[in-house]
């Protein structure tokens, strides 16, 4: 037997959330499919197929239900919605309007536009009534026929002309959120600029390989994420941090496929295929979210299985019971398939997705990327922000600030800690390696867990250590309170027992750090900065970034900030956002974790949130609480409008084409309002 393996296919004609369930449910029945997902919003079906064979099979199944399977990408799609019927009927309309006012023509016309109408909705509905006896197309259907039956033929065609009227609406709004999604892999390039041994030649994107060397001059988009080899220049990046001002880039810095440089070139040395990328990234979680249902959405779903048998119950009472006892069967009957179109939860049921998908979508053009619809709806309820500091509010590079000399020159030290530092890969090491100076010529490098490290140079030991690990005389031990008390990160260079000189290091707060802590203040959240550090260097960046000594914990262990995420989440729930692997633990705990995209596997894996940079932590909260707004509005205006028309029906003040408006008005509605979120305005 063949490894399972998953195909990614689009499916043509899927036009209403109905139809997702229809198409879903036919798969489901094909041999050999172990696992199916179908994705209304981005018009996309995952097989999980146990042999090939079975992909040819689930296209057969579904080509009578009027959908078909495409690939993925590549294979254009028509038109959306039944427009071709939605013109016939419209046409035929108009004519039996015309004919009627000329000729006096009586139903008939009109019979024979909502018959000409109705007939790919009956067909449709025939087939795929076992599945779904409730269906829209069958309530449409059964209601036409019956306003025929009772010689209302003019609203029959009203009613037919105005659902697909609304079904073509529908589905090309759809088609517009699925735009919005999928625009992301637009923003990259189709050719690059490739340095080769022959000098530079244009070449596909798809020619492209780890470690190909591409030079982006100015005005162009960069073809793959990479590393800038040399050159500077002004990059745009507004794709994935929605900040439309350009960053200075130079050698050594990132850059995103897909990016704009503005001013200058650049040299950049590939580091990920263009289809392997972070746009390609974005697009992929941002899928993944719109298949994990949010609370809300499973409570829309559970709910309208319910509202729907209760509807026709009441619809059946009101057709056949009460004429027994009030007579007038025929206005009833009319009262009763008004009730048919009331019925159909379809705008309740798109209500919440739609919103969600494009909370989704525009997330991930703004470097916001949730993993699931349920991390989007949950970051609007938190009350609480828990912060990292080393990495998450600070850069992570600590940089060599000072060099205090102990009964030796200041240049002489740096140039032992230089040598010393080559045979470490700690942060602090790092930063002595990168500081200007002269390097002494070492060897017989060791590392101490707990202590530093050592070497031998000029046949005497030399370590870089704690100052805590060696007593200290007064003097040094001034500089160690009163550096300290600054908020430095220390280093004490020693030959052999004897102090040398005090390295102190800073960790320099991140540009966006201020700002964003001051916008997430003014959404109401309560700021918690947890951090393994001491507590001088925690409360000297507090200070730096305008925290409040009573926001701040330090010197956390792991454990210690896992206790006290905990407790924030039994306090009104609690983000936590971080980057490290001892980040990890608190992240799953949290309400919502939020991992940076420069932090580390353990903690993206963990996190229900990626953010690419911690400006996009504020948009984060603001495009949550938006989307869950959103989300209310469509469910009450959803719910309003049905309760509305199911009152005036009964009271007879409304008939059939009113309530077909109540349902395929309110889809159009709920889904234009759920793509205001692709633009609405945020901090």
């Amino acid at each position: 037997m063949e490894a399972p393996r998953v195909r990614v296919l689009k499916v043509e004609g899927m036009d209403c959330a109905d139809c997702a369930r229809k198409v879903a449910s036919a798969l489901e029945e094909v041999p050999g499919v172990v696992g199916v997902q179908v994705n209304y919003a981005s018009g996309k079906a995952y097989l999980v197929l146990e042999r090939e064979e079975a992909l040819r099979e689930a296209e057969a199944r579904l080509a009578p239900l009027g959908y078909r399977l495409l690939q993925a990408e590549g294979e254009g799609e028509r038109l959306p919605g039944p427009w071709p019927w939605a013109l016939l009927s419209g046409g035929l309309l108009l004519l039996a309007w015309v004919w009627d006012a000329f000729f006096a023509g009586g139903g008939l016309p009109y019979a024979l536009a909502a018959l000409v109408g109705v007939l790919p909705l009956a067909r449709k509905g025939l087939l795929g009534f076992r599945r779904n006896p409730f269906g829209i197309q069958v309530l449409v259907s059964l209601a036409t026929f019956g306003a025929l039956a009772i010689g209302a033929a003019q609203e029959a065609a009203v009613v037919v002309f105005l659902f697909l009227l609304g079904e073509v609406l529908e589905a090309q709004a759809t088609l517009q959120a699925r735009k919005g999604l999928l625009s992301l892999g637009g923003l990259l390039p189709r050719r690059a600029l490739r340095v080769g041994e022959a000098g530079v030649e244009e070449v596909p994107l798809s020619a492209l390989r780890v470690g190909d060397l591409v030079r982006v001059p100015q005005g162009e988009r960069v073809p793959a994420d990479g590393v800038v080899a040399s050159g500077e220049a002004w990059v745009e990046e507004a794709a994935f941090t929605g900040e439309p001002l350009p960053k200075a880039k130079g050698k050594g810095d990132r850059v995103f496929g897909g990016s704009l440089v503005e001013g200058g070139a650049l040299l950049v040395r590939v580091e990920r295929l263009p289809g392997e990328g972070f746009l390609a990234e974005m697009a992929r979680l941002a899928e993944e979210a719109m298949l994990k249902k949010a609370e809300l959405e499973r409570f829309m779903d559970a709910f309208s299985r319910r509202y729907t048998p209760f509807v026709l119950l009441l619809a059946g009472f009101v057709a056949f019971v009460l004429p027994v006892f009030l007579g007038d069967f025929p206005g009833h009957l009319y009262k009763a398939l008004a009730l048919l179109l009331i019925a159909c939860p379809c705008a309740l049921v798109v209500s919440v997705p739609a919103a969600i998908a494009s909370g989704v979508a525009r997330g991930a053009r703004l470097g916001v990327l949730f993993k699931s619809g349920a991390a989007l709806e949950r970051l609007s309820q938190v009350r609480h922000l828990a912060l990292d500091k080393t990495g998450t509010l600070t850069l992570g590079r600590p940089r060599l600030v000072r060099v205090v000399p102990f009964g030796v020159r200041a240049e002489e030290a740096l140039a032992l800690a230089k040598g010393v530092a080559q045979g470490s890969a700690h942060p602090l090491a790092r930063a002595v390696r990168e500081a200007e100076g002269p390097l002494a010529q070492a060897g017989d490098h060791r590392e101490v867990p707990g202590q530093g490290v050592f070497a031998r140079v000029g046949g005497k030991e030399v370590g870089l250590l704690r100052p805590e690990a060696l007593p200290l005389p007064p003097e040094v031990r001034e500089a160690v309170a009163s550096l300290a008390a600054e908020g430095h990160t220390l280093s004490l260079l020693v030959e052999g027992a004897r102090p040398l000189a005090l390295l102190a290091f800073r960790d320099e707060p991140r540009e966006e750090a201020r700002a964003a802590l001051q916008a997430l203040r003014r959404m109401g959240l309560r700021l918690h900065l947890l951090t393994g550090d001491r507590k001088e260097a925690a409360l000297a960046l507090a200070r730096a970034l305008g925290l409040e000594a009573g926001e701040v914990e330090a010197g956390l262990s792991p454990e210690d900030k896992l206790r006290r995420v905990a407790a924030l989440a039994e306090a009104g729930g609690v983000a936590m956002v971080g980057d490290g692997v001892n980040d990890a633990p608190a992240l799953a705990r949290a309400t919502v974790g939020l991992a940076v995209v420069e932090g580390t596997e353990a903690a993206l894996r963990a996190a229900d949130v990626g953010l690419l940079s911690l400006e996009a932590l504020p948009r984060a909260f603001a495009l949550s609480r938006k989307t869950l707004a959103v989300v209310w509005q469509n469910v009450l205006f959803a719910l309003g409008l049905k309760g509305l028309f199911l009152l005036t029906t009964l009271l007879g003040l409304t008939g059939l084409w009113p309530a077909v408006l109540a349902d395929s008005g309110a889809l159009v509605l709920v889904t234009l309002n759920s793509l205001r979120l692709l633009r609405a305005p945020l901090p």
